[in-house]
């Protein structure tokens, strides 16, 4: 059985909790950084293999362009013409695809976006008030 002078004082267990709330903190936010951090990787990974992709497939539209201008001669005489009709339907061809892929992007990454970055705001909007009081 447990005396009067075995327990512990108030003083005693403010500071277990306050050492407690401490380390719950630090944890959160180490939480929080790594799963940023780790997702922010993964993010500017995929921009780049999009952005490498999008090169290379600009460089080969714009080849294969280049020889439907000169396919086209007996057809189209003026090299001029030939060459604003190409260049249109490149500016067309690129547009669209930039467009589509814009939209499958959103519709695949936009919600979880947003909710990645909810929850790594809820976590340390918790944190700091754990921490204010």
């Amino acid at each position: 059985m447990a005396t009067v002078q075995d327990k512990p004082n108030v003083g005693e267990l403010l500071e277990g909790i306050s050492h407690d709330l401490k380390t719950i903190a630090t944890d959160e936010l180490e939480l929080a950084h790594d799963k940023l951090t780790s997702f922010l990787e993964g993010l500017v990974a995929k921009a780049g293999l999009a952005i490498l992709g999008a090169t290379v497939a600009l460089i080969g539209l714009g080849m294969l362009c280049t020889v439907v201008v000169i396919i086209a001669e007996p057809l189209v005489h003026p090299l001029w013409l030939r060459l604003l009709v190409m260049a249109m339907f490149y500016l067309a061809t690129g547009l669209t695809i930039a467009v589509v892929y814009a939209r499958r992007l959103a519709a695949l990454h936009g919600p979880d976006l947003h909710k990645q970055l909810s929850e790594v705001g809820d976590t340390l909007d918790a944190v700091s008030e754990g921490l204010r009081h």
